[in-house]
């Protein structure tokens, strides 16, 4: 299996997860990318970081989260950036969750135990695109 390896130093994640170990390992899988990590153990912290006007480039939403859920997080986050990638990710794969979650507003969808290779390859796609967003909306203001 050949592993690509990935280095984002700039670029700051916020991770949306109430399991220690599933947190514990998107930390380390993370941890090997240069990424700034932030953490909100629910959905009213993540919708608090984004309010902060703290730096985020991406929000790895778990879905079942207490209070307020994942989808409903994710819809708010959506109304105050509106192109932020949300990638959801899932221990409940079953009929319609997907879907639930691309209506909510997540850009992807990664199901549970988290395939690093995966989610690697679906957060670079994600940067690229959101840098070449960014560089649009540069051309189109000027």
């Amino acid at each position: 299996m050949v592993t690509t390896s990935y280095s984002w130093p700039n670029k700051v994640v916020l991770v949306v997860e109430d399991d220690l170990s599933s947190l514990m390992l998107l930390k380390a899988i993370l941890s090997k990318t240069g990424v700034r990590v932030l953490v909100a153990e629910d959905g009213e912290s993540a919708i608090d970081v984004i309010q902060s006007k703290l730096k985020v480039d991406m929000v790895l939403m778990d879905i079942k989260l207490k209070g307020l859920s994942g989808l409903e997080a994710t819809k708010q986050i959506r109304k105050l950036q509106p192109n932020l990638p949300v990638i959801a990710q899932t221990a409940c794969a079953i009929s319609g969750d997907m879907e639930r979650c691309f209506d909510a507003g997540c850009n992807a969808y990664l199901t549970k135990p988290i395939s690093r290779d995966k989610l690697l390859e679906t957060m670079d796609y994600y940067f690229r695109r959101k840098i070449a967003y960014e560089l649009l909306e540069v051309i189109n203001n000027n």
